[in-house]
């Protein structure tokens, strides 16, 4: 008997087709007007974004199944599946239901991330860590909870079209930012939702101020937790931007010592958009 991890397809591992972590990913759906596609790591981020951009309803996604979850979870393996924010997507619950269809000995504590994309990454690295430290299952399970509790979600998008037409975000941030050509940096509140930190004028200012957060909440953490030393940036189609902010947070910061850049999978893409940053801390 081992550990197995299991993510959600929001989790946007490095290597999807060669699977380089070993961990199982079970992929979300995502419906675009009329085509249905499955988040497997098949997916052609440009032709996502060019069909979101033509089409006139927004984007849809849905979640795995409970059974889904059951017979990737099912056997003797101690299992840990990384979900989604509870707050914004169902794949938790669907994970809990899971766990109640699996067969086989083997124990399963579902973590909800708070988070999403780069957050999940991240959660998924420190467990591999502790895994690989040689830590008990239950060691693991209260570590991890304590991670996702403490870490940090932040992100600024391009546009916010389908963020707000799901519901993520009001549509006054959004018109707000729009008219006054401002570039909202945005997080999560502490409880998987989405929150308004901040807003700047033009990209440019508004990474430069991620960079300066990123910085900023490793040095108020560096006391609480010294390990957090790694840092994961997902963008969506900006590989520069996402190596630009590598380069000022390396610069900035005495805690931060990895920074693991990934591109987003289908079901961030949906949500980050064509040039959309997500860091998770």
């Amino acid at each position: 008997m081992g550990i197995k991890i299991i993510a959600d397809s929001c989790c946007d591992l490095p290597g999807f087709y060669e699977n380089e972590w070993g961990v199982s990913l079970i992929p979300l759906k995502i419906t675009v007007g009329s085509a249905t596609y499955t988040d497997d790591g098949s997916i052609d981020a440009g032709e996502l974004i060019q069909a979101m951009k033509s089409c006139p309803s927004s984007p849809s996604t849905a979640c795995p199944s409970p059974s889904d979850y059951a017979d990737a979870m099912s056997g003797d393996d101690d299992v840990f599946v990384v979900t989604l924010s509870s707050q914004l997507s169902g794949s938790y619950q669907s994970a809990k239901a899971g766990v109640e269809l699996k067969h086989g000995s083997g124990r399963v504590h579902v973590l909800d991330s708070q988070s999403a994309s780069a957050g999940e990454v991240l959660l998924v690295h420190n467990l591999l860590r502790l895994v690989k430290e040689g830590l008990g299952f239950s060691e693991i399970a209260l570590r991890a909870e304590k991670l996702a509790a403490e870490m940090k979600t932040f992100f600024v998008l391009q546009s916010l079209d389908n963020l707000i037409k799901a519901g993520r975000i009001s549509r006054l941030v959004g018109q707000l930012a729009s008219i006054l050509h401002m570039r909202p940096i945005m997080g999560e509140d502490g409880a998987g939702s989405i929150l308004l930190l901040e807003k700047a004028r033009g990209t440019q200012n508004a990474m430069k101020r991620l960079g300066e957060l990123v910085i900023e909440t490793a040095e108020k953490a560096k006391a609480m937790l010294p390990a957090r030393d790694t840092l994961v940036i997902a963008h969506c189609n900006c590989l520069e931007r996402a190596q630009e902010l590598e380069k000022q947070v390396l610069r900035g910061s005495s805690v931060i010592r990895n920074v693991l850049i990934v591109a987003t999978g289908g079901l961030s893409t949906v949500y980050a958009n064509d040039g959309g940053i997500v860091v998770g801390y």
